[in-house]
């Protein structure tokens, strides 16, 4: 007891106040956002709030990386809101909204039991970059029936809400036009002041007070929040979600695209913070934490929730020292409900939407889609395929089509082998050729350096290649495996047939550079007893060491031939 009361003291006196600090700046940033992110998915802006607490302080408690913040984010609602489009229209389409946070956070809790962050590694940042960015155009899109002051539906899509848009343009409502670019331009401009300042909440602050003083809600038409037909007196408390056993199926198949999602959202900013800060992230006990969040968040009238990452760079920059700063940000916004909950029904819509907007547009980083598409031209295409299928296709299956095409180009890639022809200069020194050049310097001994893994896929294209070299007037074959470090089944059977194709033809094979990894495999399935282990040389760690020994030893052979 006297060791944990040592402890607190220690903690109040030196890092109590510097996560306080950090926690109320970060709840006043999410208190704006995670009504307005409410607001994207369809439901109540107050739940927006349930999330920023609940999810919030779970992960926090659980979760592995301590400066992480969980809760409603701009992406995740609109991954919600798109996944859930069949279920829109219906009286329970709130108990679809928790029992998807609820589905998906099993998932997360799922993986991380079973070490499946390694997955993370996985999804590119091509992908990452090509579904922010469609993101961002798919959440502004959503926006301009509220900014306008327009009944648009989203039931069909992007384009057809550009088409309701411009149909109905002559309908647009001057006032909530008005509401809209005042608070965006409030907004942008809190932000080039000082962009610690809470922009989002000093923005909706004096939208409301703005539209309640001229009257605009009632004499013109501006929406607020509580002509949004939902609920009132909502309460913060334990709810079942009440959805038809029927309908189980299809939301698991979307809750796993929703955690997918959240985590590849968690780890592109928990990776570049961690190292930032030198605290360990495990991907694995994240998912854990995260997935608890999200699963109990459900149960408690919380929308799906993701790690944030504005507001966790906001908490690092802030002075967070521990996991406290998040739980406070959770307990600072709960304070928050209390005493405020009766002002929420008074907040235009409009300004919810300008706030929307805005942080939509950071989604859009120029910068990095140029990078991106500048590096390679592969990156350029998954970043183009996952850009457009998020357009065209819900956004479950959009997530799924970038990793495919990333996965589809790796192994396009990596089938390839790559082989350079290895010759002796004057000095006694390797030089490194293109192989075509094998044909024309008509040598006994040709020395083969094989870049690649040999695995089932780029089998096909060494077979091609090797044969076309087993053409020349040579006697010996020495394949360096220094740069190889896989070696499949299929990879085995394809030397087993060279060796043979090769001692048809009189020709001696020799493998030098061989490191365990490809050792072991050909040890394993007898081709060392073929080959004859006088005609192996592993690798050592000076450069060409073995290859020089395979030379000399092919040399002999060559001499003892023509004697």
């Amino acid at each position: 007891m006297a060791l944990l009361l040592k402890k607190i003291k220690r903690y109040l006196r030196a890092k109590f106040r510097s996560d306080l600090s950090a926690g109320l700046t970060v709840a006043m940033v999410v208190i704006p956002q995670s009504m307005a992110y409410a607001a994207i998915v369809g439901i109540n802006p107050i739940y927006g709030l349930f999330t920023a607490i609940i999810p919030t302080i779970i992960a926090a408690i659980f979760g592995n990386f301590p400066f992480l913040i969980i809760g409603p984010t701009n992406p995740s609602a609109l991954v919600t809101a798109s996944v859930l489009l069949p279920y829109a229209s219906r009286q329970d389409y709130f108990e679809f909204v928790v029992a998807l946070a609820v589905f998906s956070g099993i998932v997360n809790i799922f993986f991380g039991l079973f070490k499946l962050g390694f997955l993370a590694r996985y999804i590119s940042n091509s992908v990452l970059v090509g579904f922010l960015t469609a993101v961002g155009v798919l959440v502004i899109s959503y926006q301009l029936g509220n900014l306008l002051g327009l009944q648009l539906s989203r039931e069909c899509g992007l384009w057809g809400t550009i088409t309701q848009m411009l149909t109905n343009i002559s309908k647009v409502n001057p006032y909530t036009l008005l509401v809209s670019f005042l608070s965006m331009g409030i907004m942008l401009l809190v932000r080039s002041i000082n962009k610690k300042l809470p922009a989002a909440l000093i923005t909706i602050i004096i939208a409301s007070l703005f539209v309640f003083l001229t009257g605009w809600s009632g004499d013109q038409n501006v929406r607020i929040v509580s002509d949004m037909g939902l609920p009132e007196n909502i309460t913060l408390g334990f709810n079942l979600p009440n959805i038809p056993l029927s309908e189980f199926s299809s939301l698991a198949l979307s809750g796993a695209a929703v955690a997918l999602f959240s985590f590849m959202e968690s780890v592109s900013i928990a990776k570049p913070m961690s190292q930032m800060s030198g605290m360990p992230f495990n991907p694995s006990k994240q998912m854990i934490g995260q997935g608890l969040a999200s699963f109990v968040g459900g149960f408690f009238q919380c929308m799906p929730s993701s790690g944030s990452p504005s507001r966790t760079v906001i908490n690092v920059v802030n002075g967070a020292k521990t996991r406290f700063a998040a739980i406070f940000s959770g307990l600072s916004v709960l304070i928050f409900l209390l005493i405020f909950s009766g002002l929420i029904g008074y907040i235009p819509t409009p300004a919810l939407a300008a706030v929307v907007v805005v942080s939509a547009a950071g989604l859009i980083n120029i910068h990095l889609i140029k990078l991106t598409w500048q590096s390679r031209l592969q990156s350029g295409i998954v970043m183009g395929i996952t850009f457009l299928s998020s357009l065209l296709l819900p956004l479950q299956y959009a997530i799924y089509l970038g990793i495919l095409s990333t996965i589809l180009i790796y192994l396009g890639e990596s089938s390839r082998v790559i082989l350079s022809y290895l010759v002796v200069d004057e000095d006694g020194h390797f030089q490194e050729l293109p192989i075509e050049k094998i044909k024309s310097q008509d040598s006994k001994i040709v020395i083969v350096n094989i870049e690649g893994d040999l695995y089932f896929a780029a089998v096909e294209d060494l077979k091609n290649q090797i044969d076309s070299i087993l053409e020349t007037d040579l006697n010996i074959l020495i394949l360096r495996f220094r740069r190889t470090h896989l070696l499949g089944s299929t990879g085995i059977m394809a030397l087993d047939q060279l060796i043979q194709s090769a001692r048809k033809k009189g020709v001696r094979v020799m493998f030098c550079g061989v490191q365990d990894d490809i050792h072991n495999p050909l040890k394993d399935a007898g081709l060392t007893e073929i080959l004859g282990e006088s005609s192996i040389f592993l690798a050592e760690d000076q450069l060409f060491s073995s290859t020089q020994r395979a030379l000399k030893k092919a040399r002999e052979i060559v001499e003892n031939q023509q004697s």
